[in-house]
């Protein structure tokens, strides 16, 4: 399998028996497909659960039958001896699909994670800042505000020895310092989101609970250069970006961010960027999803 970039590497799905198969390109797309066509918002009220991560749903059955098994753990290896290893969620569509956007499309788009320091925000059971470590990041603060996600992304971490790389943080990030109520299911899925004042994201899916998280503000809690944020918050990125506005005016951090979640994303999210700095350049890229890239 080869990445955008043109990197070789090797996936392999583990299930319950501890036997690996190599994941191919073929069932890759096919699962995104079955995915993709199960989860479309006309369908989502017949096929309750799909898109929202939970178990034994129509979705994850078929893709459970194109992989050949549930897959357990996952093993990723690039070309140059760089490798990746997780425990993977029930929500195995969504899995594959994060697989796919943050792996093989390398959607964030950034080119030298080498000593870089990095904001993880929204950073679910880990893939990207695992990815980020994989590349020579030297830190990662990694934010996951559901507290069985978050259980995942610290034995993640710990299954790849990079305790004293990422700092794992169980809150979500807003504009300011307080406390928010989040609609989330609790097996890895992604897709939790501030319930209040986020009207019109993720409609049609179907959320387990709606609990009582903390918010940070990350202008609180970093005082130091950072070169990377990361953002895909389901319709939050605004405040998210408020909430750094010093953190951003004193380092000009690259900012790698969804674009997609709010109608409105696309003309207000680059205004909010540039009024806290005019000189940022701005792209919207579309390789997996739709994220804005700011350097």
């Amino acid at each position: 399998m080869t990445d955008r970039r043109g990197r070789n590497l090797r996936i392999f799905l583990y299930g319950a028996s501890g036997g690996g198969n190599e994941l191919s390109g073929a069932q890759l797309n096919t699962a995104l497909r079955v995915k993709r066509d199960l989860t479309r918002p006309t369908e989502k009220a017949a096929v309750p659960g799909c898109g929202a991560g939970r178990a034994h749903t129509l979705c994850d059955q078929a893709v459970i039958k194109i992989l050949g098994q549930r897959p357990l753990r996952a093993g990723i290896e690039f070309a140059d001896g760089r490798a990746i290893t997780l425990n993977v969620p029930a929500d195995i569509g969504n899995f594959l699909s994060d697989l796919n956007g943050i792996i093989i499309e390398d959607q964030y788009d950034f080119c030298d994670f080498k000593n870089a320091a990095i904001v993880d925000a929204g950073a679910n059971i880990g893939l990207f800042s695992l990815y980020a470590c994989a590349f020579g990041a030297k830190k990662v603060y990694a934010f996951e505000p559901v507290r069985e996600t978050f259980e995942m992304l610290e034995r993640n971490i710990a299954a790849n020895r990079l305790g004293e790389v990422v700092s794992a943080v169980n809150a979500a990030l807003g504009a300011k310092r307080g406390a928010a109520k989040i609609k989330c299911c609790t097996k890895g899925e992604g897709s939790a989101m501030i319930a209040v004042g986020n009207p019109g994201v993720n409609e049609g899916l179907n959320y387990e609970a709606v609990r009582d998280v903390k918010m940070l503000a990350l202008d609180d809690i970093l005082r130091r250069k950072i070169d990377l944020i990361k953002i895909d918050v389901e319709g939050y990125e605004k405040k998210v970006l408020l909430g750094a506005e010093r953190l951003i005016k004193a380092h000009k951090p690259v900012l790698s961010f969804s674009a997609y979640h709010r109608p409105t994303d696309k003309a207000t999210l680059p205004r909010v960027v540039l009024g806290i700095r005019k000189d940022y350049r701005i792209r919207l890229n579309t390789f997996a999803e739709q994220d804005f890239y700011c350097e």
